[in-house]
């Protein structure tokens, strides 16, 4: 069946104060291209008609995006290349919202169910895209992609929730709705940013300042990959944990050998990556540590919204991108090993670096090195490059009761089908009623077969060969 589009504008009802025209886009907003979030989430057949949903699902999103005015923008860029959402009119363009009802049932995620499939969003794009699918079964699928450079996925979720608590006809706390749109992160750490007389800073990890702005990604972001999803039970989890963990029974014991399951994941995942590049003897491409340094570089994305000294930043008052890269050197030695001790090492690692960057202080320092005039004018001069890149969401509940439009929570959420990634990047998700978790894992081409093959990786994971059904 063909596509129905639609077109939703902001409704006028709240009488909220009026935006500003323009918000202009912090350095962190500027880290990544202007690629898209995608989140997809199923949901059982509703008990109303599938007019009625659509008809709600429309009137709903009206509302979210009068009252989230910057998604009911479109990002843009003036003559000197410095970017900013336009919420003038003009630049109103109206949110596309897509509708396709299938004669097949629901067999699993796939590309298609997305609004938009591309990868860098072209110029003016709408900042949100929304489609809805309906299966022969009754499953429906509800889509949403959002520009990147207008927020990170807590801003998103934000979003997504407050357009749930409309659907479902909930009174809004319009306290954890920002009452300030700027991009303007450090209102939320004073006293602790550096002014902007104070000499130019040295870059924080991973970051470094080019003498004049990139041209395009690093070639070693740009090699083919091959996508492998993975499950790690709730009990397998705690089994890591306790395997990778320095002994609580050693004499040398001590509070700050504590690691988190994060750690114990990612130090799991790094190593895979490592031990299949190593295997295939994948090219070191520009970007990527040398072969003589003996160490590799990892770089998480972490909401920082939490650091902040007051705890006034989280609980929906910043919409943007507050994701301060944190990265970690490890022993390459050490992720080459099979052995838990190794393993144990590294995630010692992750959680030092993560400690360090991910202080109050650490995050303002990175604040004003991402607003120090040397650094910004000309714009696209601040890169970073690691060896592996990692994006852990299992923080954030997908797939819970706050996503309920309001014919019950979805049963599945997921990232979206996506089949473009970079070599050695992981995305991890949890199930939280459950407690698996589910990890994205991408390696070049010629490492894919020895990832899977890895030992350790099996030890603890199930490869995921296809999606959740009916």
């Amino acid at each position: 069946m063909a596509v129905e589009t639609y077109t939703i504008h902001p409704t006028n009802k709240y009488n909220r104060p009026p935006p500003p025209s323009t918000i202009a886009l912090h350095g962190l907003d500027l880290l990544s291209s202007p690629i898209h979030i995608r989140n997809h989430r199923f949901f059982h057949r509703p008990t109303s008609t599938t007019s009625d949903v659509i008809d709600k699902l429309k009137s709903s999103l009206a509302e979210a995006l009068e009252l989230y005015p910057p998604v009911a923008g479109t990002v843009q860029a003036n003559e000197k290349g410095e970017v900013y959402i336009a919420m003038d009119a003009e630049n109103i363009l109206g949110t596309p919202f897509l509708v396709e009802m299938k004669d097949t049932p629901y067999a699993g995620d796939t590309e298609d169910l997305s609004p938009r499939t591309v990868v860098l969003l072209p110029p003016s794009s709408s900042t949100l895209a929304v489609k809805v699918t309906q299966f022969s079964c009754g499953t429906i699928a509800v889509a949403a992609s959002i520009h990147h450079q207008v927020t990170d996925l807590r801003g998103f979720l934000d979003f997504l929730e407050l357009w749930a608590q409309l659907a479902r006809g909930e009174t809004i706390d319009f306290t954890k709705i920002p009452d300030d749109w700027s991009h303007n992160p450090g209102r939320f750490f004073s006293g602790l940013i550096r002014e902007s007389t104070v000499p130019t800073p040295p870059p924080p990890p991973p970051f470094m300042v080019l003498p004049a702005p990139a041209t395009g990604p690093p070639p070693f972001l740009l090699a083919p990959s091959e996508i492998s999803r993975w499950k790690f039970t709730k009990s397998s989890m705690e089994r890591l944990k306790s395997d990778f963990s320095p002994s609580a029974s050693s004499k040398e014991h001590k509070s700050d050998l504590w690691i988190s399951s994060g750690d114990v994941l990612a130090a799991l995942l790094c190593g895979v990556i490592t031990r299949a590049r190593k295997n295939a003897n994948v090219a070191r491409l520009q970007g990527r540590s040398s072969l003589e340094s003996q160490t590799e570089r990892i770089a998480m994305a972490a909401d920082g919204r939490e650091r902040s000294p007051q705890g006034n930043m989280s609980g929906g008052r910043y919409f943007g991108n507050f994701n301060p890269l944190w990265s970690a050197t490890v022993s390459r030695s050490d992720l080459l090993s099979l052995t838990c001790e190794s393993a144990s090492r590294v995630a010692l690692a992750i959680r030092n670096a993560l400690n360090l960057e991910l202080s109050p202080e650490a995050i303002a320092y990175k604040i004003s090195f991402f607003e120090a005039p040397q650094n910004i004018k000309p714009p696209g001069r601040i890169v970073w490059s690691a060896d592996v890149i990692l994006t852990n969401w299992c923080r954030f509940d997908l797939q819970g009761p706050k996503l309920d439009f309001g014919w019950g929570k979805p049963f599945y959420a997921t990232a979206g089908g996506g089949s473009t990634y970079p070599p050695g990047y992981c995305m991890m998700t949890q199930e939280k009623d459950s407690g698996d978790v589910f990890v994205m894992m991408t390696v070049e081409q010629e490492g894919a077969d020895g990832l899977k093959a890895d030992s350790l990786l099996n030890k603890y994971a199930t490869l995921v060969p296809v999606h959740p059904s009916c």
